[in-house]
């Protein structure tokens, strides 16, 4: 049984690569976009919910434009770290499975639809595979913290279902991460095979600003699943908070362009000493250098001054004078007619 579900899982990973690698509108141009196009996460316990990152990076003369992000099931999602990518530049496909429904080998697709600044259209398809096991359950399938301020220390909990699992323990944890702590507990161990432990992750007061994206790795006395990656999320507001979140300017018909403002707030006086991201028809005007708890940004964008078009997506790093606080992301949208 165990060589069968081996090779039924070998035909099932070869299969996505078939179709990331031979899809007839991925031109080659969109594939060589991509050094990887197909993932395998290997054994994964039901319940658990698998990220991984797929790098486009843009070896073209001119920028390129995400459209659009389709998946074949359900179960797996995705989200694309920028709309437009400039030459020489890189943006990250994020590919999520979600393994709470299912059972055994399941392979998906996701599909990214491209265009060029010159019109050139392709997809490329990109493929995750994974065998969801039926024995070892995960509830919730990740810790997700949410958004939290900068010197909370929140706790989540998890729990690890193991049946049939006489002799199954956990031996160590492994973590990169220096943002949080674990402590992994057995909670119970019946004679007739079922086995619990509850992980308990929380967040060090110094994490730092900023979206947090960690592992721990559960390693086991189970050569078959020797390892359960558990994935650890969340957003951790600094001083510093903008509003709007997205800045939406809309439609842009008119060469006097149209511009929109950012209120940033500290908890304490700041200036702001830089502001990365104009270009390609976008500036920004800032109301004064002085140090205070307040600054208006005002956002401008002007179609007569830059080369894209279409649904265009600017993010401004705001760098300030506060020891030890990560600059602030601001994204700007909008639209210009071609």
């Amino acid at each position: 049984m165990k060589s069968r579900c081996t090779v039924c899982y070998l035909i099932a990973v070869v299969a996505v690569v078939g179709v990331g690698s031979g899809w007839g509108p991925a031109s080659d141009w969109a594939s060589s976009l991509f050094v990887e196009r197909i993932h395998d996460f290997g054994p994964v316990p039901r319940g658990a919910k698998v990220k991984h990152d797929f790098t486009l990076t843009n070896h073209l003369a001119e920028p390129i434009r995400i459209l659009d992000l389709r998946t074949s099931c359900g179960c797996t999602s995705g989200k694309a770290s920028a709309s437009v990518v400039q030459p020489g530049e890189s943006a990250v496909v994020e590919a999520t499975m979600d393994t709470r429904n299912f059972l055994g080998i399941k392979s998906t697709v996701l599909t990214v639809m491209l265009i060029t600044a010159s019109g050139r259209e392709a997809e490329v398809r990109l493929g995750v595979v994974s065998n969801i096991l039926a024995d070892i359950v995960l509830n919730p399938g990740s810790v997700d913290f949410g958004a939290v301020r900068k010197g909370d220390t929140p706790t989540r909990e998890l729990t690890i279902d193991r049946i049939q699992g006489q002799g199954w323990r956990f031996e160590r944890m492994v973590s990169a991460s220096q943002a949080i702590t674990a402590q992994l507990v057995e909670t119970r161990r019946d004679p007739n095979g079922l086995v619990s432990y509850t992980l308990r992750v929380g967040l060090k007061p110094d994490a730092p600003a900023g979206p947090l994206r960690d592992e721990i790795r559960l390693i086991s006395n189970d050569p078959e699943t020797p390892s359960i990656p558990i994935p650890i999320t969340a957003w951790i507001r600094g001083e510093l908070v903008a509003a709007p979140s997205i800045l939406a300017l809309g439609q842009v018909t008119s060469a006097a362009g149209k511009q929109g403002k950012f209120v940033i707030r500290g908890s304490r006086p700041f200036r702001v000493t830089a502001v990365e991201g104009t270009g390609d028809g976008f500036s920004v005007v800032m109301s004064e250098s002085a140090a205070k708890p307040v600054h208006v940004l005002t956002m401008i964008y002007r179609p007569e001054t830059g080369s894209s078009r279409g649904d265009l997506r600017k993010v401004f790093r705001v760098h300030t004078d506060l020891v030890g606080e990560p600059p602030i992301d601001l994204v700007v949208t909008a639209r210009a007619a071609p």
